[in-house]
């Protein structure tokens, strides 16, 4: 779904943690909306200022769900599929996606970007790559001519990612990781911190160290009862 910007949107934040501060911060810089809801059914107050409504009850939510014509999942770290379905769940209610790209980030006119992603300072997408929606490009990371990034991927802060590399959906590159030409990473998968990936790594499994060696399985997992709550959608 392509996104739409009205003019100053009101905008749902799915999250109060520290993505969702940084993320209200960046709405206000780019002109792009307001947050007008803030929503974590964790927390009993956002762990920031904002001038936006906060409620943790989705009963609340439901109701006050028409004030609202976009939204930003603000679910950071390895928990990309959580973030492509809450996404899926919200859009459900017509509610359309953001992308944010920091004034400082820099995306290639050749490359794609795909819906809801998030670029933060200094991500950088080379000439041809694509990035699928809802996906990280945290500060400084590094994407190179004619990869492919599916959705829902994490690229961590001064990750690196050599050309030709393919990443598969919900995948996360941790911090200052080093992905070598023409590699692939299944879906799921997880890079530790300062890996070097010098080849292929298999779906849901953990690699670390350098090079990159197997550690773990790994998996994804995702709550929706109260996404299900909200659009009375069960899939």
């Amino acid at each position: 779904m392509a996104d739409q910007i009205a003019s100053n949107p009101k905008v749902l934040l799915w999250g109060a943690k520290s993505k969702a501060r940084i993320i209200d911060e960046m709405l206000r810089e780019s002109g792009q909306g307001i947050a007008h809801i803030i929503f974590d059914s964790t927390l009993t107050e956002p762990a920031f200022h904002s001038t936006a409504t906060f409620t943790n009850d989705i009963h609340k939510l439901k109701a006050m769900i028409k004030q609202v014509t976009h939204y930003i999942a603000c679910i950071g770290g390895e928990h990309g599929y959580a973030r492509y379905m809450t996404a899926h769940y919200l859009e459900k209610l017509g509610l359309l996606p953001i992308t944010l790209m920091h004034h400082k980030s820099f995306a290639e006119p050749t490359a794609s970007i795909g819906s809801g992603c998030q670029m933060m300072p200094f991500s950088v997408v080379h000439k041809f790559s694509s990035v699928g929606e809802q996906t990280i490009l945290n500060t400084s990371c590094t994407v190179d001519h004619e990869c492919m990034i599916g959705k829902g991927v994490h690229i961590m802060g001064n990750a690196a990612i050599a050309g030709q590399v393919e990443i598969g959906d919900y995948a996360t590159i941790g911090t200052n990781a080093t992905i070598l030409p023409g590699i692939k990473i299944g879906e799921g998968a997880f890079v530790g911190a300062g890996a070097v990936v010098n080849k292929d790594v298999a779906p849901y499994t953990v690699v670390a160290g350098v090079p990159a060696k197997l550690v773990r399985k790994h998996k994804t997992s995702f709550d929706k009862t109260l996404l299900q709550n909200l659009t009375g959608v069960s899939a």
